[in-house]
């Protein structure tokens, strides 16, 4: 595995040359910003070998490094090759500050902006003060080199009883749609599905609550 790993960080360096990044970010999260991703979006696994629910990842040109919480210090360890990654705590050195101690004042950070929210970049953005460019990239580069990568598993949505959820789904829903028509809005747009809550996407409009979702 080691080997397979040493690979992929080889050829995420290559690609940092290819395209004049200095370093990359792997977040563990996906597009949707969950804590649960589903197999073919686990970028994180793919590059660095860990499977916890939350962490992140920095490669530079010549360093790397994994950074979890205190739920998996024992895990990393055992699951990322200490010859390829420096082990860091997600919370008390965050990676991009991580990132901005390694890297010369200007220095270009390479994201996926799907996976972060609005909130994380404006945030980030202030936090850097230019030390480093953060860089949205049209293409993960993980996406590109992930050959064996598995198809997205599509499976039908489960309905829970009130038993399990506390109140009907529409009853729910007509509390969103008049606290919207309180506030003078036409529609909330709900994203950031949890497990067992519903839909990966909903829209709640005044005018019509879809029996659907």
């Amino acid at each position: 595995m080691d080997a397979t790993l040493t690979k992929r960080v080889e050829q995420l360096r290559h690609w940092l040359d290819q395209h004049d990044y200095d370093a990359l970010l792997i977040p563990h999260e996906d597009e949707y910003l969950g804590e649960y991703v589903p197999e073919h979006n686990e970028r994180l696994h793919w590059a660095t070998g860990f499977t916890g629910s939350a962490g992140a990842a920095v490669i530079t040109r010549d360093k790397a490094a994994i950074f979890v919480d205190g739920r998996y210090v024992v895990q990393v360890r055992k699951q990322v090759p200490a010859g390829l990654f420096d082990y860091c705590h997600l919370i008390d050195e965050p990676p991009v500050q991580w990132a901005q101690q390694q890297l010369p004042k200007g220095a270009k950070l390479a994201i996926d902006a799907r996976m972060h929210s609005a909130a994380w970049y404006k945030r980030t953005q202030r936090a850097l003060d230019g030390a480093l460019t953060l860089v949205s990239v049209e293409q993960n580069p993980i996406e590109s080199l992930w050959d064996d990568r598995p198809a997205p598993l599509n499976s039908p949505a489960i309905l829970l009883g009130e038993e399990k959820t506390g109140r009907a789904s529409l009853d729910k829903r007509q509390t969103i749609g008049q606290q919207l028509a309180d506030q003078n809005l036409d529609a909330a747009v709900l994203t950031q599905p949890m497990p067992f809550v519903g839909c990966s996407i909903s829209v709640v409009a005044t005018s019509h609550v879809y029996p659907w979702c």
